[in-house]
């Protein structure tokens, strides 16, 4: 077989290909020969085209404000402390905003970006916290005024110990009762014995109907003190512990920067839709 390579514009490739393979051969070829002087230029712009950038996703704007220091999230995502310095850019939908500042309840609330060109202004309101409210909710039960401080580790603590004291302190009632019955019984059939067996038997199940009651009562006692002690050190503790209220700038932020498409966040589906709503109550004594 014979391949030789000739130049001539006969074709667009500016190559003509022959094969020892007879004039059929070299026909095909030719009439091949266009398609393959478009695939490889072709190729090239498909892969520039590629590397274009993509245009930029259209975005909706948020505008955050409220007091200093606040710590925003948006979709449990760190936006930064107030103030942001900029407004944020959001793709439309609905989103969770949640606010955190020392001393005050945490600021919870949706919003809802129609359009790519909509703008919306959200002010957080946080209210402060009480501290009369704090130490009053562990006289109720221990642990509350910490739940309502925002510290849920040291409340369950305090739930538990008083919980835990009050539980063995209904046991050890309970038990004392059983065993005073049983020491009155014993007690009177003693001073009523005649036999001298009968009066020892009976003795000595007096004392011991009394030993268990003694027993019984004690316990009842020590869980009454857990109890009480759970009360008070909770209330202490919301005394000293009470967050103070704090504003300025906060600490470094996270992430301040704005969003944009390639970083989305996670959505949030709710099937309500609604919009931004504000609503706060304050306590007060």
């Amino acid at each position: 077989m014979l391949i030789t390579y000739t130049m001539g514009s006969r074709h667009p490739a500016g190559i003509n290909l022959f094969c020892g393979f007879g004039r059929q051969d070299e026909d095909t070829m030719t009439r091949l020969s266009p398609f393959f002087a478009w695939l490889l230029p072709a190729a090239l712009l498909l892969m520039l085209l590629l590397m274009l950038p993509s245009a930029p996703a259209q975005a909706a704007t948020l505008e955050i404000t409220g007091p200093d220091g606040a710590k925003v999230m948006v979709n449990d995502r760190i936006m930064g402390f107030l103030p942001l310095g900029h407004a944020l850019s959001l793709p439309p939908g609905l989103y969770l905003v949640r606010s955190e500042l020392p001393g005050h309840k945490d600021f919870v609330t949706r919003v809802t970006l129609y359009e790519t060109d909509d703008v919306q202004h959200l002010r957080i309101r946080p209210v402060p916290l009480s501290k009369r409210v704090a130490w009053s909710g562990n006289l109720l039960f221990a642990g509350m005024g910490q739940h309502y401080m925002g510290d849920s580790l040291k409340g369950y603590a305090f739930n538990l110990l008083e919980a835990g004291g009050l539980l063995t302190a209904l046991a050890g009632e309970l038990q004392r009762s059983s065993h005073r019955q049983d020491y009155l019984l014993f007690k009177d059939r003693y001073d009523n014995a005649i036999n001298i067996d009968d009066v020892e038997v009976y003795r000595a199940r007096t004392l011991k109907a009394y030993s268990d009651m003694e027993d019984a009562e004690n316990r009842r006692n020590t869980g009454l003190l857990v109890a009480g002690g759970a009360v008070f050190l909770s209330v202490v503790d919301a005394f000293i512990n009470f967050p103070s209220v704090k504003t300025g700038p906060g600490e470094i932020p996270v992430q301040t920067s704005r969003l944009d498409s390639d970083s989305p966040l996670p959505e949030h589906h709710d099937s309500t839709g609604f919009g931004a709503v504000h609503a706060a109550i304050r306590l007060g004594f």
